[in-house]
């Protein structure tokens, strides 16, 4: 059974298998389950990043750390209110803020 863990434009998380295109994270959103607990979070830093990165490698939903969520695409990401990640995104990051 799929993590529920992909977000619509209109910014729902749903479970769905495939994982997408890019990478982000709303803060911690699931229990020890990894099942989820909440839509959203009071952390304000809602970021886009690539999902592969510098070998970077993080096991789904650990227990404490961020949800890391999926995105079909950019404007997906975007739609749903997150940015451009500074490091990993850094020419879209910098473009983001210009605008």
């Amino acid at each position: 059974m799929p993590l529920q863990n992909r977000v619509t434009p209109e910014s729902v998380i749903e479970a769905v298998s495939a994982r997408g295109m890019f990478m982000g994270n709303r803060g911690c959103l699931h229990g020890c389950e990894r099942n989820l607990v909440k839509q959203f979070c009071s952390e304000k830093r809602w970021i886009i990043c690539e999902t592969e990165f510098r070998g970077r490698r993080r096991a789904l939903m650990e227990p404490g750390k961020y949800t890391e969520l999926f995105f079909l695409d950019e404007a997906t990401a975007f739609a749903s209110g997150h940015r451009p990640c500074g490091e990993c995104r850094r020419d879209r990051f910098v473009d983001f803020k210009a605008a």
